[in-house]
This record gives structure tokens, sequence and C-alpha cells, in this order.
């Protein structure tokens, strides 16, 4: 991917709030601050905006090892969305075209990021879901996956994050019901903790296995950079006729990739806005395919 400078100072107050996180220790957050700045500012040596993002998250790794800073809030969050779970099932069985509602539902977890500041309540989730359920979608595309989910036997869906993943479940539950897929879905989690991103922890906290075979990406990344990701998730990805992604990390990383892949996100930058074309607005919820040559 295409280093974008504008990038640069959003993963340093990311790593910035990872160690405010953890320490009031002025000194600490001066000398982890600095390194990563150091980090940052070697950005012409890289040929992947996110090995920037990963190199400046390891030196707040290694600062504190083991630990997790945004643990609780994605519990939280997980447990919020949970929930209204039979809620959001109603919303879809209720509805005049399931598939479309099943879609935007699972759209509308990534269209509310914790990490963005938002301060997470009962009615600002349903407010944002409401939100994204009016939100047109180009229905071509939506055609598209419907066709590609019914024909394929290898699914991979790669999830984004906590919270989120509950949508991502019923969706998921909704192509096993509906086009007989059970067994044949593969959902992916980070390898470990990187910011507010699904990891084991949180897919077996909201039943995701039982729903999917679970693996994981291999790597603390908030993207499933093929060339950091393990020997396991390259053969699961190798192996799908059909990649489902979630959020602008997996965008980021899979765009350039020659694979049938349909990412599902909300445009939250105006860098994935013109990493798109400009076909969609900041703020839009949107689905787009990339189809194989």
């Amino acid at each position: 991917m295409k280093i974008y400078h504008e990038c640069l100072p959003c993963h340093l107050r990311t790593a910035v709030n990872s160690v405010m996180t953890m320490t009031e220790d002025e000194s600490i957050i001066s000398e982890v601050v600095e390194k990563c700045m150091q980090t940052a500012s070697r950005f012409r040596s890289y040929d992947s905006l996110l090995e920037i993002y990963y190199d400046i998250q390891k030196v707040v790794k290694d600062a504190f090892p083991g630990m997790d800073p945004f643990s609780e809030l994605k519990q939280n969050f997980n447990k919020l969305c949970m929930d209204s779970f039979d809620e959001y099932i109603k919303k879809i069985n209720d509805s005049s075209d399931r598939f479309e509602t099943a879609l935007k539902l699972c759209l509308a977890g990534n269209s509310i990021d914790v990490m963005q500041g938002i301060k997470m309540n009962h009615d600002v989730l349903i407010k944002a879901i409401e939100n994204a359920l009016k939100q047109p979608l180009n229905k071509k595309v939506m055609e598209k996956l419907k066709s590609a989910l019914q024909k394929s036997s290898n699914i991979l869906f790669i999830g984004d994050n906590a919270g989120e993943i509950v949508f991502d479940r019923i969706f998921i539950d909704y192509i096993n019901s509906e086009f007989n897929k059970a067994g044949h879905i593969t959902y992916a989690v980070r390898g470990s903790a990187a910011l507010n991103d699904v990891t084991i922890k949180d897919a077996l906290m909201v039943g995701m296995d039982k729903s999917a075979k679970v693996i994981t990406t291999g790597i603390d990344m908030p993207a499933a950079y093929l060339p950091y990701c393990s020997k396991e998730f390259n053969e699961a990805y190798d192996a799908a006729d059909c990649i489902i992604s979630k959020g602008q990390g997996n965008l980021e990383a899979l765009l350039e990739e020659n694979k049938n892949i349909f990412f599902l996100l909300k445009i939250k930058c105006n860098v994935i806005a013109k990493i798109l074309d400009h076909k969609y607005k900041v703020d839009e919820v949107v689905i787009e395919a990339k189809t194989a040559s």
C-alpha cells in the first residue's frame, strides 16, 4: 500500500492514546512517544504504511509487555452488543428483504468505532444501527455478494473490531441458515491484542465458534497484512473462493490482492475515500467488490 503522509499523525495519536491508557507516568509517556516519533520519521525507508504502523505499535508493546490497554473496553462493548442480540434477529425476520437487512446490520457494526472517541451506550448503539439501516447500498454489488455466497464452498470472513463481531455473527448465522453454509465459513481474528480489534477471547465471548471455524491471522496487527500473517491464515486465504473483509485496516492490506473480495466498511477518513477513487464520502457505509482477474 502506498504511504500516505496524512496517516502518520493518526498512527502516532493511536500510540499516544495506548500509552496514556497504561500509565500516567509522564517520563515513561515521553520516552515511548519519542521512540514512536523516531520510528515514524523513518517512513521513507518503508514499503508499506502497515509496516510503519506495526513498528510504532511494537515500541508501545515493548514498553508494556503483555498488556492489553483496551481489554475492558472490548469486553464491555461485546456485552452491550450481545444484550440486544434477539432484537437484531427480529429486525431481520420482520424485514421485506432479509439478506439486505442482515448485511446492513453487519455493516452497522463497522460504523461504530470506540477508538474514534465515541462514548458507547445502548441509545448510541441503536441510533448507529438505525442510521446504517437507512443508508442505501449499491444494489448491483449487493446482489453480486449474495450470488457469491450462494455459490461458494469456502468462505473466509476477516473480522475487525470488538462489538462489531456480534453483528458479523448475526450475518454469518443468516448465511448458514439461508444458504446452507454451515461448516463452510472460517472467521479470522487477530493473533493477539491489537487496539480494539477482535481476538480469540472476543470470538469465544460472543459465541462465534458456534457459527464458524475460528482462526487467527497470527499477527498482532489490526489488518490482515499477508506478508506478516501466519501460514495457517495464508492457507485459509488461498483456499477461499469468497472473502468478506471488514473495516479499513483489512481493506488497506488486501485491496491490491488478486482475489474475489467483498469489502464491508464505513469510510472513516479522507485517505480511504481517496483509495476508493472518491466514489464514496467520509461517513458512508459501503460494500466494495474486487474480482480476481
